[in-house]
């Protein structure tokens, strides 16, 4: 019986060795891709839903009581602002929705004796960790604050525009934006920003629209 290899065998293993050594690193690097392609995936879609959460709340804490475009500036000081001696906004009419209640906008934030999460600026500050393993995944972080607006008093002479920023100062606005970002060691991995409009309430067949 013969108890060694030839030296054509030998040759033949060492080929196969070096083959399967040169494979499993890349199938690795692969997997890992992979992983980390299912773990960016799970974090837009995350995302993406946290987002869309939030644009089904309310536009300000008072609009969980009161169906009125909010007073945001009185008297006013663009379009965009409702007027509380009208009890209506440049363009509105009898029936339509309307400030006639006089009710102002709440500041951004949630108050502490509030069920929590009933209106869009509520998210403000939140930040949540996914984890596995006991090792954060990913970060969700959530702010809210107010864009700037129109800075023309009527619709003649030039176009109108926005300036979709979250102000310095968080001064009251008509308008806020919600961002929300995904992020891995400090490292943002994709980010969405949602626009939520001071424009009340009207009841149509009893209906909230």
């Amino acid at each position: 019986m013969r108890k060694s290899l030839t030296l054509i065998e030998l040759i033949f293993t060492i080929v196969i060795i070096a083959a399967v050594f040169t494979v499993i690193p890349k199938i690795i690097y692969i997997s890992n891709k992979s992983l980390e392609f299912s773990k960016k995936e799970d974090a837009i879609f995350n995302m993406m839903s946290k987002i869309m959460d939030i644009s089904l709340k309310e536009y300000d804490e008072q609009n969980t009581n009161y169906d009125d475009i909010l007073l945001v500036n009185d008297p006013p000081k663009n379009v965009l602002d409702c007027n509380a001696s009208s009890g209506y906004r440049l363009g509105g009419f009898a029936g339509s929705r309307n400030c006639k209640d006089g009710i102002f906008e709440s500041s951004i934030g949630k108050d502490a004796n509030e069920p929590p999460y009933d209106d869009v600026d509520d998210y403000n500050g939140i930040e949540e960790n996914t984890t596995k393993d006991g090792r954060v995944v990913y970060t969700l972080k959530i702010t809210a604050g107010y864009t700037d607006e129109w800075n023309k008093s009527d619709y003649s002479n030039g176009s109108l525009s926005f300036h979709f920023t979250k102000t310095s100062d968080n001064t009251k606005t008509n308008i806020k934006r919600i961002n929300v970002t995904v992020s891995f060691n400090n490292q943002t991995i994709s980010s969405v920003s949602y626009y939520s409009a001071n424009i009340g309430h009207i009841k149509i067949n009893s209906v909230q629209w």
